[in-house]
């Protein structure tokens, strides 16, 4: 099935704007992409990665064609404009992980596919490690302690 833009926009809307329901969402996007403004010490980068938040103080606001934020970047606020084309990510504070791999830079996807490969690898060679633990092993506590 062939997934077209608007579809995809149209997807990245809804995610993030689920996502920021809940406490803040981490947005990955493609600094190259046309239309993106955002302070120009980051443009270099082969990624960027900007914390949104409907709890900022700055303004955030989605329409059809991008996502309008105030982000603070040192003392300062920056106005900057987030078209859904150069949103290749977003991560939540709760671990969700979501990928538009039509917007990933080629490098970013390369990097995906590379942790994928090893959490496979990973989970094979865990899966043969568990069967070794024994009933004693107990998973490390927190350093937190609750006092009362």
């Amino acid at each position: 099935m062939i997934t077209t833009d608007r579809e995809i926009r149209a997807d990245q809307k809804k995610t993030i704007e689920k996502l920021l329901n809940d406490e803040q969402v981490l947005v990955h996007v493609n600094p190259q992409c046309q239309g993106l403004t955002i302070p120009s010490h980051l443009c270099g980068n082969r990624t960027v990665t900007l914390r949104l938040s409907r709890f900022f103080k700055g303004a955030l606001s989605t329409d059809d064609q991008k996502i309008s934020a105030e982000l603070l970047f040192g003392p300062d606020y920056f106005s900057c404009t987030i078209p859904w084309d150069s949103i290749w990510g977003a991560s939540s504070v709760r671990g969700e992980e979501h990928i538009w791999a039509e917007a990933a830079p080629d490098e970013i996807l390369e990097m995906v596919i590379a942790q994928q490969e090893e959490k496979r690898a990973g989970s094979r060679q865990g899966s043969e490690s568990s069967r070794l633990l024994t009933s004693t092993t107990r998973p490390n506590p927190g350093h937190l302690r609750r006092v009362k």
